[in-house]
């Protein structure tokens, strides 16, 4: 079973951006090494396949090409290539902020607007892919690659390619965000063959959405960490070789083994915060993992946990943190040991969020919605000006 190597990967994931507007007869020019066009055959100009992107109601809905499909060549004759292009217009960063709850092909919770985005495409990926692949076999595999947005669509494409047919699938992400809730990471972590989770130490994209998002794969090493950066930086999400640092630069390696593997470092680890402790919080990637952990740890403390994951199930994000905030302020009433953990928390929160001169007085549901607020808010800015700045 063939692996892509990092610096091909990275080259497809950065390549199918072009497809983001073709010519009049539906085809584009695809900038490939002499390297990947050995590998894989796009039949000359490739017609892309087309996705439909937009914000919420459907306002400012795009049709554009997302995706372009390779048949296997040499030693991947035995493999096809899909490659999915990231978030580059406003069409699609409203997408990525559209964070509803849906239901994806097996059968777990997504993210609604990835989901919508997929459920776009998969028309034409069944055109295109059937008889190829239900001929080709469970030695054949299929690698699905993508960056940002595209990355989590490749996560979804691979699980409808491991529902609909008999064959290998792999899959390549840089910088891609959460796609969906627990039960989505520990299906996909487990049908997916392999998994390539790429990211840089800066790059905000990965870190939305919250909790309860989470990523997948949830078990294991978890992703390639392919830079030592700290801090959260816009410009760690760009693909290409002029972005600093540029997933394309990283990533030119042909040996996945050379990269260095990172664990979610807190993922089922028990955090509890003290209020005193806060200043030690800052606007990092690792504290965002943290404080994801240390809300987790408080409530199943408090015996809520398993209610407020199911209901993450059956509300948008609006309707969620309005009802975390509410059990949140109910958990600080019920003894001295929570309040303190809760101002713990939330006193990290406000540290993370640059605003370390509010204080932590009164634990009401208006004033720990405000934190939640403040919090998501100052990474989702972060996330939005990466992606408009690709």
């Amino acid at each position: 079973m063939e692996t892509l190597s990092p610096s091909i990967a990275a080259e497809c994931a950065d390549a199918v951006y072009s497809v983001f507007s073709p010519d009049s007869m539906g085809n584009i020019p695809m900038p490939l090494s002499t390297q990947l066009e050995r590998r894989f055959s796009f039949k000359g100009k490739p017609s892309p396949v087309m996705g439909e992107t937009g914000g919420i109601f459907g306002l400012y809905t795009q049709t554009t090409g997302f995706a372009v499909i390779g048949e296997g060549r040499e030693r991947h004759r035995n493999s096809t290539l899909i490659a999915i292009r990231g978030s580059s217009s406003i069409a699609d960063y409203l997408t990525d902020f559209d964070v509803g709850i849906a239901t994806g092909i097996n059968n777990q919770s997504v993210h609604s607007g990835f989901e919508e985005a997929f459920a776009s495409m998969r028309p034409s990926f069944n055109d295109r892919l059937a008889k190829r692949l239900t001929q080709a076999g469970p030695n054949h595999t299929v690698h699905c690659v993508g960056h940002s947005l595209g990355g989590a669509l490749a996560s979804l494409t691979a699980d409808w390619l491991k529902s609909q047919f008999p064959v290998k699938v792999k899959l390549y992400t840089f910088g891609a965000p959460r796609v969906g809730l627990k039960g989505y990471a520990t299906k996909n972590t487990n049908q997916i063959d392999a998994h390539y989770r790429c990211t840089h130490g800066a790059d905000p994209v990965p870190l939305a959405p919250v909790w309860p998002f989470i990523h997948a794969p949830n078990e294991g090493a978890g992703e390639y960490r392919l830079d030592s950066a700290e801090g959260i930086n816009f410009s760690a999400h760009r693909m290409g070789h002029k972005g600093t640092p540029g997933y394309r630069n990283t990533a030119e390696t042909d040996d996945w083994g050379k990269l260095k593997r990172q664990s979610m470092r807190f993922l089922n680890q028990t955090v509890r915060l003290r209020y005193e402790d806060r200043l030690q919080a800052s606007f990092t990637n690792y504290w965002s993992e943290k404080l994801n952990a240390a809300l987790i740890t408080l409530l199943k403390d408090a015996g809520y946990y398993s209610v407020v994951a199911g209901q993450a199930t059956m509300s948008s994000a609006l309707t969620f943190y309005d009802r975390l905030a509410r059990s949140l302020e109910k958990i600080a009433e019920a003894s001295t040991e929570f309040a303190e953990q809760t101002a713990g928390l939330l006193g990290h929160m406000l540290v993370f969020a640059g605003k370390a001169a509010v204080t932590v007085t009164k634990l009401t549901y208006q004033f720990i919605r405000w934190v939640f607020e403040t919090t998501i808010g100052t990474l989702n800015r972060s996330v939005k000006k990466a992606l408009e700045s690709l």
